[in-house]
């Protein structure tokens, strides 16, 4: 099987919103995404200024990353929005991948760090920590419900 890694465009939209619910609808998540609403936070993300994505293909659509750069007083850093793997593919390097093409682009576009939220002590918060992401010392991360 032939592996692709190419640049997530509008022409991956719907089939990533389809994966973003797969995903995301179940454990450890168990969130209540429909397709609409998956597919509108994939197109607000995608029409994001600095906006950076790609997608993992093997045949069919496996996974993808997305999110966007954002530009500080002396340098520019990326917010990674979301990372989405398919349930029965994840642990076989997917992921890595789509984060090695991500940290590479992003090298060439001078962007000197990234940012990200997940769930804490889990599955992702462990993928992260292995390609050498740490818990901020300088920042947390604040709500306000109304």
């Amino acid at each position: 099987m032939l592996e692709e890694i190419q640049t997530f465009t509008t022409e991956y939209l719907d089939k990533c919103a389809h994966l973003y619910v797969e995903v995301f609808n179940t454990e450890p998540w168990n969130e209540q995404w429909t397709f609409e609403t998956a597919r509108a936070k994939l197109f607000e993300i995608l029409n994001t200024p600095g906006f950076v994505g790609f997608v993992f293909k093997q045949d069919e659509l496996l996974g993808f990353v997305a999110g966007y750069c954002k530009q500080g007083p002396k340098s520019k850093s990326f917010y990674l929005e979301e990372i989405c793997v398919q349930p029965h593919k994840q642990h076989q390097g997917i992921g890595t991948k789509l984060l090695n093409q991500l940290m590479d682009t992003l090298t060439k576009m001078e962007v000197t760090g990234v940012y990200l939220l997940t769930n804490k002590d889990g599955q992702a918060e462990a993928f992260y920590t292995k390609h050498g992401y740490q818990r901020s010392q300088h920042l947390i991360f604040m709500a306000k419900r109304f």
